[in-house]
């Protein structure tokens, strides 16, 4: 039978952390069919999940990851190397300090080593292994990291032949978490800018709408929960032309009036911003999820990986594990939410259109002389009526 459960709860003590003695929830004890014996140069030996985190550099390594010769961040300033690695299938049970204060570092056997705490047990929203392969396949360092605070990242320049999509979410003003926001390819689900920084609901406001207006005045999606409204009156302050506007009762989508903000403050059904509810964060969540998944998005950001490496299922609920931040996350759901219902049914009309317009054929019915007839000595005033010419010049007299 699978063992997972917190085997004690800790209020007493201290674990040694790069950063000093930090408080910690407890001990974990979990039942893996598989592990890795890992033998260090130092002469410990370490026992551990595939998915078990080390640090090299301040970069997390699982354990899968690493080779003979690797090096990992020891508990001074030297590095230890890897001596030797052994994969066993036999059933075991491994314990891990989990919810350590200041990010789940800490030193352990002459090394330091990262609990993602739920990473290994398998509780994240997104499976380890697939972020793994997105960080390595896609993440690459921006081309430019600009703003006043250098948290503007960018990977690609605005193309004035691509349609984009900027999404935001709003930092609560607690301190404790950021305002942030991604620029999106809508044709290609393609990260390629990204900011999370700090910023004044009006400072914020003003960025979002130069940074969608740099961007072929991108659809401006702003999560409108509590002190979003601040950043969107700004918005609208400024007479952003394409602000994003949603139906109160989630009902309906509807195309014209979220992409045009012409008439929207006659229509009492809607409203500026996008609502995370107990009604549209499942949806929004599971869309993220199915992009990841089927690998229909490009994503760029180490910041964003490792924001979902910590984006754990708390019994119903995702959200970030305790100490950790999902900001990033959550613009990037909502992104693709709308993406997938607003922006699809807006190029469904479009097609449609384009359709009926293309089933209009040309016309070739002889308008007895009122058009097609180059001849010079054609006469204007008579029409060709059952094969005789009738005189027309009783109209005007």
């Amino acid at each position: 039978m699978k063992t997972d459960y917190i085997l004690k709860l800790n209020k007493k003590y201290k674990i040694l952390t790069p950063s000093g003695y930090q408080s910690f929830g407890g001990v974990r004890v979990i039942d893996k069919p598989h592990h890795y014996v890992i033998e260090l140069s130092n002469g410990k030996i370490v026992k551990c999940s595939d998915t078990h985190q080390f640090i090299y550099n301040g970069i997390s390594l699982p354990a899968n990851k690493l080779t003979v010769g690797s090096e990992i961040d020891g508990s001074g300033d030297d590095t230890v190397i890897i001596d030797k690695i052994t994969y066993i299938t036999d059933v075991i049970k491994l314990y891990d300090i989990v919810e350590v204060n200041n990010g789940n570092i800490f030193n352990v056997d002459g090394i330091v080593s990262h609990n993602c705490d739920f990473v290994s047990s398998g509780d994240t929203v997104i499976d380890p292994q697939l972020l793994m392969f997105y960080k390595e396949t896609y993440c690459q360092t921006p081309i430019e990291k600009t703003g006043f605070d250098g948290n503007l990242w960018k990977w690609e320049y605005p193309n004035y032949q691509k349609s984009y999509m900027v999404v935001a979410d709003v930092a609560r003003g607690d301190g404790g978490d950021f305002s942030s926001a991604h620029v999106i390819d809508i044709e290609s689900a393609t990260q390629v800018a990204e900011y999370k920084g700090k910023l004044g609901t009006k400072e914020f406001g003003n960025f979002l709408v130069s940074l969608s207006t740099d961007y072929n005045n991108a659809l401006l999606v702003i999560e409108n929960a509590n002190i979003g409204w601040a950043v969107i009156q700004q918005v609208i302050d400024r007479s952003y032309p394409n602000l994003f506007y949603m139906s109160k009762d989630l009902k309906y989508v509807d195309v014209e009036n979220q992409l045009t903000n012409k008439y929207r403050s006659e229509d009492k059904n809607l409203k500026p911003g996008f609502s995370t509810t107990t009604k549209t964060r499942p949806l929004i969540i599971s869309k993220m999820e199915q992009y990841i998944r089927e690998k229909t998005i490009t994503i760029r950001s180490t910041r964003l990986i490792d924001e979902l490496f910590t984006f754990i299922w708390n019994g119903n609920r995702a959200e970030a594990m305790r100490g950790y931040n999902d900001d990033l996350v959550m613009a990037l759901s909502i992104g693709l939410w709308v993406r997938d219902t607003a922006l699809r049914l807006r190029q469904e009309g479009i097609d449609l259109t384009m359709n009926a317009l293309g089933s209009i054929g040309h016309s070739t019915t002889d308008l007895g002389g009122f058009g097609g007839n180059s001849s010079m000595d054609y006469n204007p005033w008579e029409m060709n009526i059952n094969g005789s010419q009738e005189d027309l010049t009783w109209l005007i007299k």
